[in-house]
């Protein structure tokens, strides 16, 4: 994934992440080779957050970029918020 998908204020967040994420696919890959399976599932569900978040941040990118493109075609968007009850 390349780091310019994120917004410049997430894209340090982005990054940390990122790298995070293959060390432990790394360790995962050691952890799998050694039959420590308790450990490779601790890992592999640590692996699922960090992606979960860095796809989360990925779509924040892409949907401010969408927000973008329809502003130069004239469309402008405004955020309505609910009212709670």
């Amino acid at each position: 994934m390349k780091i310019n998908q994120f917004l410049k204020s997430d894209a340090d967040s982005a990054k940390r992440k990122i790298e995070s994420a293959e060390e432990l696919s790394i360790m995962l890959s050691e952890a799998l080779r050694d039959g420590d399976y308790e450990e490779a599932i601790s890992l592999a569900g640590s692996i699922k957050v960090l992606t979960e978040d860095i796809s989360r941040l990925a779509n924040k990118g892409r949907l401010h970029q969408t927000v973008l493109n329809m502003a130069a075609r004239g469309i402008h968007l405004s955020v309505v918020s609910r009212c709670s009850q």
